[in-house]
């Protein structure tokens, strides 16, 4: 079973989403709302991919990525934005930027992002 770390700081969206993962993959998923937790969930639990936002407060996704990738103990784990702006130009501007490598808008549908991860992670 495939780990996912979800880390957004909409809690509800957190809720879905690990729900729909769960019931539609061989998924176990941890979520966080708080970006500061996230590195040290990541380090405790070396998920498969990390599911992340990139307009949190506090601290911002590229920020948190930077962290992730920088740190010896989670610098292989697969690091995915999942966020709201979807401009083509934003999008290509974020990409490869931190080691971030795969970028997923949250306007998409739940079958277009199972099927993304599923190829990721297989």
């Amino acid at each position: 079973m495939k780990k996912i770390l979800i880390v957004d700081d909409e809690k509800n969206f957190c809720a879905l989403l690990k729900l729909n993962l769960e019931k539609r993959g061989p998924f176990e998923v941890l979520t966080t709302t708080n970006p500061h937790d996230a590195l040290q969930l990541a380090k405790e639990n070396r998920p498969d991919l990390i599911l992340l936002d990139i307009l949190m407060p506090e601290m911002d996704g590229m920020s948190l990525a930077a962290a992730l990738k920088g740190d010896k103990d989670t610098k292989d784990i697969v690091i995915a934005f999942l966020t709201a702006l979807v401009n083509e130009e934003d999008v290509r501007d974020m990409k490869g930027r931190a080691g971030v490598d795969y970028f997923f808008s949250k306007l998409g549908t739940t079958e277009e992002l199972m099927v993304s991860i599923s190829g990721i992670l297989s």
